[in-house]
């Protein structure tokens, strides 16, 4: 028997919405911290021990380091193949289609299985995080919630976003950079009346991550001083080089699926042949195994070596990728911090060498690279911000942090142009644009969708007429036409406000031509919704004249809420041809 509550937004709903909220935290910060040990029961099963994964080669021979991890990806290739093929990879970006596509509805199965999958990836030593798994885990948990209560889609992918902020605070003992991890993200289009339930939220995960957990940060982190503000150069030089490792780490995820591809290699041997490569590589250099956060405790806490933190780093590069794009199940978060700490600790190693004495120390500039790459590969500069300030909550570190995060993003909004998450989703054919999907945008076009209920003026309409007309139509636009009917400008009520003072001295002087905006954005019938979207927000108005391209004659308005309204049917109507989920 299903509980069904219709939903209608008084105020005993909205509290109740809140209850809602606290609910999915709840439950979320429980998996996330069961997921915790069950990632170190999985780590046991195919390790002696799951803490102390770099001094492997003591206790296993090198043929099971080898082997060990192609076990595990021909256990993981054929489960996810079959089962669950949208746990593959980091997770996230199934989230961002589900909110964008499907109105926040995840599979209720989702959760189980991206549980399970990710601990046998991760368990076996895949070079994958467990971030994403997370935030698909609490996002599934959000939207299963609202499917049973039957809430609209609206809020559907908030209670979705309340998951994933829910994970990620659990994750990091951060609710803020959860909670902006789900706006800046997740959502995309957000209101800030939405924040309140995903705060909520993230607040009650972390208190049951402390509960189980601790209080204690996940990394040890080193004191931080800003030394002087010579130091900012530097840090921008830093957030340059963390800007071209993330496009290098986005490509070379994007290379190898399509090395595979053109090799023909099957979807569920592909994990085997990565485990192959980890195993080979971690008989030698083990930092290359697992989620990473060992060797980032060893770059916060200055204990490796110059050459040996840059071979890391390109060992560790090539072991995500690999991972990542052959398919294990498994997220992007933590290799982008374990690949920042080490690209800012060989660039502390470099400044102290060359500024002695008027620079931080090595284990801080990891500390800031960590942040840098994680914007520069997820395009969120603020989620990344405040994931590192709250693990120090030391203000000083906010100047650098910023000026490193931002130029990261800058270069790689510059010379690759997306975030690792929205190259996933490119590859798959849906382009977003602040959360909508282009190619159902451009399917729709302006002339099939404009409305011709509108009411227009003349340009040489006196302004008293002009006021009587405002004042008894219910328009808030008026296109304002010549005696051939061409469209010549647009009259709106903020372009009348200056004249209601004085309109018994002027009713009879001023025509509407002398008051009307004469520079008028416009779009043809032929044009499709992605350009209109974009006009939209670039311009921010709220209504479009259609005119003929030919003779500039008006044909149509169309308004910014009847596009949404159109766009939103469309996707519902795609959902129902597909069935239930």
């Amino acid at each position: 028997m299903k509980f069904t509550w219709k939903f209608s937004p008084k105020r005993e709903n909205l509290i109740a919405l809140l209850v809602v909220a606290v609910l999915i935290g709840l439950i979320t910060g429980s998996l996330a911290v069961a997921f915790r040990y069950l990632l170190l029961l999985a780590t046991d099963i195919f390790w002696p021990d799951p803490h102390a994964l770099l001094d492997i080669h003591k206790t296993y021979p090198w043929y099971m380091i080898m082997l060990v991890p192609v076990i595990g990806g021909l256990i993981v290739g054929p489960l996810v193949t079959k089962l669950s093929p949208e746990t593959r990879g980091a997770g996230v970006p199934e989230v961002i289609e589900a909110v964008v596509n499907r109105e926040g509805t995840i599979r209720h199965r989702t959760a189980f299985f991206k549980t399970l999958f990710t601990a046998i990836s991760i368990g076996c030593g895949a070079s994958v995080g467990r971030e994403g798994p997370v935030v698909h885990i609490g996002s599934s948990v959000g939207s299963s919630i609202a499917q049973m209560i039957r809430l609209p889609a609206e809020w559907k992918r908030v209670f979705l976003a309340c998951g994933a902020a829910a994970g990620i605070a659990a994750t990091f003992n951060a609710p803020m950079a959860g909670m902006l991890f789900a706006a800046e993200i997740i959502l995309v289009d957000f209101q800030v009346s939405y924040l309140s339930h995903i705060a909520i939220s993230a607040v009650t995960a972390t208190v049951i991550s402390h509960h189980f957990l601790g209080k204690l940060p996940a990394f040890q982190i080193p004191s931080y001083e800003l030394v002087s503000y010579f130091e900012l150069p530097l840090y921008a030089l830093l957030g340059l080089c963390a800007g071209l490792l993330s496009i290098v780490f986005i490509r070379s995820v994007s290379a190898v699926e399509d090395l595979f591809t053109r090799w023909g290699l099957p979807y569920s041997l592909r994990p085997a042949l990565a485990g192959l490569l980890i195993g080979t590589i971690a008989i030698f250099w083990p930092h290359v195994l697992g989620v990473g956060y060992e060797s980032i405790n060893l770059a916060l806490t200055s204990q490796l070596a110059l050459g040996l933190m840059v071979l890391i780093l390109g060992l560790k590069l090539l072991a995500t990728a690999c991972c990542i794009g052959a398919g294990f199940s498994g997220g992007i978060f933590a290799p982008s911090l374990v690949l920042g700490a080490l690209l800012g600790g060989s660039f502390g190693i470099i400044a102290e060498t060359l500024f002695s004495g008027h620079v931080a120390t090595n284990a801080a500039y990891s500390l800031i690279g960590m942040g840098a790459v994680v914007a520069g590969t997820t395009l969120a500069p603020i989620t990344a911000i405040f994931t590192i300030f709250e693990l120090t909550y030391n203000f000083d570190i906010i100047l650098p942090l910023m000026t490193c995060c931002i130029t990261s993003l800058i270069t790689v909004q510059k010379f690759y142009g997306y975030s690792i998450y929205e190259t996933k989703l490119l590859r798959k054919g849906i382009r977003m644009i602040r959360g909508h999907d282009v190619n159902l945008l451009r399917s729709m076009l302006v002339g099939d969708f404009m409305t011709t209920d509108f009411e227009t003026i003349r340009h040489d309409m006196r302004l008293g007429e002009v006021l009587k007309k405002a004042e008894n139509s219910p328009y808030p636009h008026f296109p304002v036409l010549n005696n051939e009917g061409q469209l010549v400008g647009i009259l709106s009520m903020s372009d009348l406000k200056g004249f209601l003072a004085e309109v018994g001295a002027l009713s009879e002087l001023i025509v509407a031509s002398e008051i009307m905006t004469k520079r008028v954005t416009i779009v043809r019938p032929t044009d499709n919704f992605e350009s209109a979207f974009e006009i939209f927000e670039g311009k921010q108005i709220s209504t479009l004249p259609v005119v003929r391209e030919k003779d500039q004659m008006l044909l149509g308005i169309l308004k910014k809420s009847d596009l949404l309204l159109t766009y939103n049917q469309k996707i519902l109507k795609m959902n129902v041809s597909l069935g239930p989920q």
